[in-house]
């Protein structure tokens, strides 16, 4: 970690401190549960598209903060706790340090040891930057707050026997994924090491499935559908929640999230509680940021 990022973080925490005052603290907390508290063997929670803003005339960036907090004060209360956090990228709305500051400090105050940052096209400059630059700063700030040995800004983890795989785009994009021919080989390393287990597998990706460009045919989903047990969560498109958000794309199933900190008919704050039980996987999407879940939304895979 360089010193830039160590003092990043310092300034980071100094200004959760602040812009907790300015938004008058956060939201609802209320305690909630698993479905089956007995016989859980892990729980973690999904969000996409935070776009936590910078300074602006009509500092819009304490609207964003104040949703995001009071999202995680919901994520917080899960009795019992989460097992890990992920964010599907988009995490600010113009990778800008000021940005990284305000969302690396808010997702700091998640109550679990495993945050699962990826990035999204906004925070590589959505399309009008050096994406060398933008992945730098990326990779900087989640090495500072979560990934101190993220090498590759693709990674992935192991979660209570979940293999949790974190996707990224490798050029300046906006509604294209790219992924090199090294992300894929080891993207494919990945899944026969956790197919060779018996794992459950969540893959993880800003971009839905068949946005991958440059390549011939969707090589994505065409790999994918090689494993079982494997769900595929995504963001980028905005689109409210309903029934269309889960849905089966060449074999894959796949959940689409909406943007967490928008407002819209369907709810604020939309997300996925993610419930692992010994031969099936409970998805359940919640509105974290009224604490409460969202009535005849909840999916069972057989997974596991």
């Amino acid at each position: 970690m360089t010193m830039f990022y160590t003092l990043a973080k310092i300034i980071a925490s100094a200004l959760t401190v602040v812009m907790t005052f300015l938004t008058l603290g956060a939201g609802v907390g209320e305690v909630h549960q698993v479905k089956n508290e007995e016989e859980i063997e892990a729980v973690f929670s999904v969000l996409s598209d935070c776009h936590v803003e910078g300074l602006d005339k009509e500092f819009s960036f304490t609207k964003t903060y104040s949703v995001l907090s009071r999202i995680i004060d919901d994520v917080n209360s899960l009795e019992g706790g989460n097992d890990a956090v992920v964010f599907l990228g988009d995490n600010t709305m113009n990778g800008q340090h000021i940005e990284n500051l305000l969302f690396f400090g808010a997702a700091d105050n998640l109550d679990t040891d495993e945050v699962f940052v990826l990035a999204g096209n906004h925070d590589y400059s959505n399309g009008e930057g050096d994406f060398e630059e933008y992945k730098a700063r990326y990779m900087g700030y989640n090495r500072a707050f979560f990934r101190e040995d993220l090498t590759e800004p693709y990674y992935y983890d192991v979660v209570n026997g979940c293999y949790i795989i974190c996707l990224s785009s490798e050029d300046v994009t906006v509604n294209d994924m790219y992924l090199s021919d090294a992300q894929l080989s080891w993207l494919r390393e990945v899944l026969d090491k956790a197919a060779s287990e018996d794992a459950p597998i969540f893959v993880m990706s800003h971009h839905p499935a068949n946005y991958l460009n440059g390549r011939d045919g969707n090589e994505l989903t065409e790999i994918l559908n090689d494993y079982d047990d494997l769900l595929y969560f995504c963001g980028h498109t905005h689109r409210e929640y309903d029934e269309g958000s889960v849905y089966t794309l060449d074999g894959v199933n796949c959940i689409n999230l909406p943007k967490c900190t928008h407002k819209n008919e369907s709810g604020t704050g939309i997300g996925a509680q993610v419930e692992v039980y010994d031969d099936e996987v409970v998805v359940r999407m919640r509105d974290f940021y009224n604490g409460s879940f969202v009535e005849g939304a909840e999916f069972t895979y057989n997974i596991g």
